[in-house]
C-alpha cells in the first residue's frame, strides 16, 4: 500500500501551528460582549449571513475533487479502472455538507440555512424587532459581503481550478471547519452567560421558516458538536489527497499547498471577525 510518510502527512499539530496566530475567535467574542440587548442582532445576523455560503462551497469543492480521477489514484492498483480514488477523497470533504443541505437520515431534515434563519427570527421576536427595522439591522454590511465573496473564491466557485488551487481549497476547508468549532463554542458560551433569557426562549421557540417549524437554538447547538467531526473528516481528506496524489509535484510541495489554503482562510476569517468587533464597539 502506498502510504504517506510521517514527514509528508499533515497532523493536527501542523494545522494548529499554522493557525497559531489566529485572533478571529477573540475578536468575535469581543464583538458579542460589546453588544447590549437589541444590538446583538447586528453581529449575529452578519455571522449567520457569512455562514450561509459554506455548504455550497464545500459541495463545489467536493465535486471538483471527485471528477479528477487522473489526480487521485492508487498506485498499488494494477488495473486502471480500479485505481481512481478521487471520490474517496471528495467524500471526506463532502461530509461537512450533508447536514448543511438537510440530512434525510436524521429527524432534523431542515437545512442549516433554514435553521440559522429560525435563530435570527427567534432573536428578532425576542427583542420585539418589527420587520421594517429588522430589514435594516439584518442586512449584511460591506465587510460581510466582501468576506462571502472571498469564501466563494477559496472554495473554487465559478472558477477553473488548477491542481494547486484544488489542494489550497482542501486546506481552506480544513481551516474553516477547525475555526468554526472554536467560534460556535464561543458563541454558545457567551449567549448562555450574557443572554440567558434569550437562549432559554430560543430553546423553547418553534419558528416557522420555509414551511417548517424549527427550534430557535438548534443551529447553534448543532454546530457546537458537528464542527469537530467535520474538522477531523477534513484532516482525513487532506491526508487521503496526499496519499493518492498522482500529479507531477512532490508530496512535500502539495502539503505546502494545503497549508497555504489554511493560512488563507484564517486571514479572511480574522479580517471578518475584526470587522464585527469594530462595528460592535462603534469604531
Amino acid at each position: 500500500m502506498d502510504s504517506v510518510t510521517a514527514t509528508e502527512a499533515i497532523e493536527k499539530t501542523d494545522l494548529l501551528r499554522v493557525l497559531g496566530g489566529y485572533k478571529g475567535t477573540c475578536a468575535f467574542e469581543q464583538a458579542l460582549y460589546a453588544t447590549r440587548s437589541k444590538s446583538l442582532l447586528s453581529p449575529l445576523a452578519n455571522y449567520i449571513q457569512f455562514n450561509s455560503v459554506f455548504g455550497s462551497g464545500v459541495a463545489n469543492l467536493a465535486g471538483e475533487i471527485g471528477v479528477r480521477q487522473h489526480l487521485f489514484r492508487d498506485r498499488c492498483e494494477e488495473v486502471d479502472v480500479f485505481a481512481d480514488r478521487s471520490v474517496e477523497v471528495a467524500a471526506k470533504i463532502f461530509y461537512a455538507a450533508i447536514g448543511e443541505f438537510g440530512d434525510v437520515c436524521t429527524a432534523r431534515r431542515s437545512t442549516h440555512r433554514t435553521l440559522s434563519q429560525a435563530t435570527l427570527r427567534g432573536a428578532a421576536d425576542f427583542f420585539s424587532f418589527p420587520p421594517e427595522l429588522l430589514k435594516t439591522i439584518a442586512r449584511p454590511n460591506r465587510i460581510t459581503t466582501n468576506a462571502i465573496a472571498t469564501v466563494c473564491e477559496g472554495y473554487g466557485l465559478n472558477q477553473t481550478l488548477s491542481d494547486r488551487q484544488i489542494f489550497q481549497g482542501i486546506g481552506f476547508h480544513l481551516a474553516s471547519e477547525t475555526l468554526a468549532d472554536e467560534e460556535f463554542v464561543a458563541l454558545d458560551r457567551i449567549l448562555r452567560s450574557a443572554y440567558p433569557e434569550l437562549v432559554a426562549n430560543l430553546e423553547q421557540a418553534q419558528l416557522r421558516v420555509n414551511g417548517s417549524l424549527c427550534s430557535g437554538y438548534l443551529w447553534i447547538r448543532l454546530h457546537t458538536t458537528v464542527e469537530a467531526e467535520h474538522s477531523a473528516s477534513a484532516l482525513d481528506g487532506a491526508n487521503l489527497a496526499l496519499r493518492y496524489y498522482a500529479g507531477a509535484e512532490s508530496r512535500v510541495c502539495v502539503r505546502e499547498w494545503i497549508l497555504e489554503g489554511a493560512q488563507h482562510f484564517a486571514a479572511i476569517q480574522s479580517e471578518f471577525m475584526e470587522g464585527l468587533r469594530s462595528n460592535a464597539s462603534g469604531r
